[in-house]
This record gives C-alpha cells, sequence and structure tokens, in this order.
C-alpha cells in the first residue's frame, strides 16, 4: 500500500528575501504553504533586512507559529554603488540558501516574495523532473523577467510576445537560464554552485550558467505559470533623473535644445536597465532628437544614476564623424 500522507515525497525548503513586504506577507504566507500536499513536504528558510515596517514582527510571527520556518535578520544598508547592492543580494541569496540546505531538502524553491502563484505550482515543478526549471512569468501581458530567462543563444527574453525564438506556449524548453521563481535538485549546490555577486553574469543567472557548467540542465515549463503584481513593479520602475549630450565641445549649443525638449517633455519610466535604444519606449526621444537635428546621427542610452533613488541618466551621444566616444 502507497503512503500519500503528507508527511511522505520529496522535501522542498523554499528560500525567500524580504523588505518592506507587509503588504503581500499574509498572501505570501497563505499561497506558499498551501502548496504541500501528499508527496510535497516544504520547509522555509527566510531572509529579512532593511525593513522600514513590520515585516521582520510578521515574519517572526509566522516562525513563531511554524516549526518550519528558519529566519534570519541580516540589513546590508548603506550601499555604495549598484555593484555593492549586487554583491550584498548574492549574499543575502546564500544566506538564505544555507538555511534551506540545511533542513535536509531534496529541492530548492527559490522564490521571489511578491509573486502571485498557482496553489499547486511546487507540485508542478517537481513533477518535471529536470535540474533546474521555471515557470513562465508575467506582468499583465507582457513577459516579465527579461534578465533572467535567456535562451541557449545567450539571448534574454523580450516582453513583447514571441519573447524568444525559443519560447513555446505550452512545453518545457531548455534554455540557458531563467531568474524570479526557480526549483532547483540541491544536488547542484551540494557541488559547490552559489550565488555570486556580479550583475549581468551572477545571481540566478549565475546559478544557472554554473550550473550549465557542471552538467545540469535549466528548463522553463511554460505548462505553468506565475504573475508579478503590477502595483509592485510600478514602485520598482526607475524614473528620469537628468539628461546629458555627449558631444564635441563645438556642437554644445546645437544640441541645447535637444537637452532641454527631452528634460521637460519625456517622463518614461523604465523597468529595466538593458532596453537598447530600438525599444518602443524610447520613441518620445527620438522623436525630439530628430526634430532637432534632422538627418544627424546619435545614438540614446542610458546611465543608472541611483539605485537608491531608482533614477537614470538619459544620454544622447552624437555619432558624427570627431564626436567623443
Amino acid at each position: 500500500m502507497v503512503d500519500t500522507s503528507p508527511d511522505t515525497g520529496p522535501l522542498v525548503a523554499v528560500c525567500s528575501l524580504f523588505r518592506n513586504s507587509t503588504e503581500t506577507l499574509a498572501y505570501y504566507r497563505a499561497v506558499i504553504t498551501a502548496q504541500e500536499r501528499p508527496g510535497v513536504r516544504l520547509a522555509f528558510s527566510f531572509v529579512e533586512g532593511d525593513s522600514t515596517d513590520d515585516t521582520y514582527e510578521g515574519l517572526s510571527a509566522w516562525a513563531a507559529d511554524d516549526p518550519r520556518v528558519t529566519l534570519v535578520q541580516h540589513s546590508i544598508e548603506p550601499v555604495l554603488d549598484y555593484d555593492d547592492r549586487v554583491r550584498k543580494w548574492a549574499a543575502l541569496a546564500n544566506l538564505a540558501l544555507e538555511g534551506g540546505l540545511a533542513t535536509g531538502a531534496d529541492y530548492i524553491l527559490w522564490c521571489e516574495s511578491d509573486l502571485v502563484l498557482p496553489h499547486d505550482l511546487i507540485g508542478q515543478l517537481v513533477a518535471s523532473n529536470v535540474d533546474v526549471v521555471a515557470p513562465a512569468i508575467f506582468l499583465g501581458g507582457m513577459f516579465y523577467d527579461g534578465w533572467g530567462f535567456r535562451g541557449l543563444d545567450g539571448v534574454k527574453f523580450t516582453g513583447d510576445a514571441p519573447y524568444h525564438c525559443d519560447y513555446v506556449s505550452h512545453g518545457l524548453v531548455q534554455l540557458s537560464s531563467v531568474g524570479s521563481c526557480v526549483l532547483f535538485k540541491r544536488e547542484l549546490f551540494d557541488a559547490g554552485v552559489r550565488f555570486r555577486g556580479t550583475y549581468d553574469e551572477g545571481l540566478l543567472v549565475g546559478v544557472c550558467r554554473d550550473a550549465g557548467l557542471l552538467g545540469f540542465r535549466t528548463f522553463m515549463d511554460s505548462r505553468v505559470s506565475i504573475l508579478h503584481p503590477t502595483t509592485l513593479w510600478k514602485r520598482q520602475q526607475y524614473k528620469l533623473e537628468r539628461v546629458e549630450i555627449d558631444c564635441p565641445p563645438a556642437q554644445d549649443e546645437l544640441w541645447a535644445g535637444v537637452a532641454e525638449d527631452l528634460a521637460s517633455e519625456v517622463t518614461f519610466e523604465f523597468g529595466s536597465m538593458d532596453y537598447t535604444d530600438a525599444h518602443p519606449v524610447f520613441a518620445p526621444a527620438h522623436a525630439i532628437v530628430r526634430r532637432h537635428r534632422p538627418g544627424h546621427p546619435y545614438r540614446i542610452r542610458v546611465s543608472l544614476a541611483s539605485e537608491a533613488r531608482k533614477t537614470y541618466a538619459l544620454i544622447v551621444e552624437d555619432l558624427a564623424v570627431g564626436a567623443k566616444r
């Protein structure tokens, strides 16, 4: 006779980081604890830090009620710059990971703590029976995590359909990396893989890449999908702080009107620093530049001004001969 009681089956340790999460904590607790069922056991390893609300108190109450919860408080502020923040994020992630591994878990579920999850998410991911697997993730009608999800060709997913040439709408597809909510077999962590602190090739992307070098394979299971809340995402967007013109000194006056109009007329916001100037979000900026300098070669790019303030600088680079590069 097969034992189908909740204390059988693989143990999945859920690892999450929290900061100012009071608004979403009750939902997260309800939806993540609902994942346990016959064949899936759960443990939780949480790290909280730098909250200015009562997130830690809420997590402490949860831990007091539930012996499966391990909670650590560790703050990282002040942060010197974005690179420093990413290194510290990796350290926090490894802190949560070590707590998850200490439970003896068969799987680690890395899960951002503000996501909308189906109640049977973990069971479906475990059933995929692959080394690394993530559900598809959407924000409204667009694919959300274009930074973490990358094809075997290394190309990042885009927000607009078809997202990537490897994307399938209902299937299991191998990728080079995934993000946001990811189920790992513990073997790759036992082999020494950990979060790294560089931005473009670190964090979850780095975990997937390093696992791949050891022979582990990463997949997206688009038969399962999750959502990122739009209100929380809106708060995380980068806002324009200043406009910079990169041009030869002799051209300064010719570009002055461009800079003035960009600063006064452009109000778009970014969810990422990875957009190229071909992205539709830049269309209003291109219209202003071409209005002032028709036919003149230029390039638009962005540079992080302040991660703490979530601001960026919009840079227009003059590409004419003799321009500063």
